[in-house]
């Protein structure tokens, strides 16, 4: 998964660079949050993922998320 640097308003994504320069973000049609390493014994971390579905202005669709413990956000998938 990589790293984004993500523009948001609100804690909503409204612009993202890709590394070719920012492209705003034209619709969420989903938002989701998971958890994930819940059921690792101690000192395992679990951490929360705010997770979004994005269309961008330039017509990509990707899935991104917001790690919980750092705040970073990364791209965890390209649609179509």
């Amino acid at each position: 998964m990589r790293s984004l640097t993500v523009d948001t308003e609100s804690s909503i994504p409204v612009a993202l660079d890709l590394g070719a320069g920012s492209v705003r973000v034209a619709a969420r049609p989903a938002h989701w949050v998971i958890e994930v390493g819940w059921w690792r014994t101690f000192p395992a971390r679990w951490e929360r993922r705010d997770c979004w579905r994005l269309l961008l202005e330039d017509g990509r669709c990707l899935d991104v998320y917001r790690d919980g413990g750092d705040q970073s956000w990364h791209l965890s998938k390209v649609w179509g």
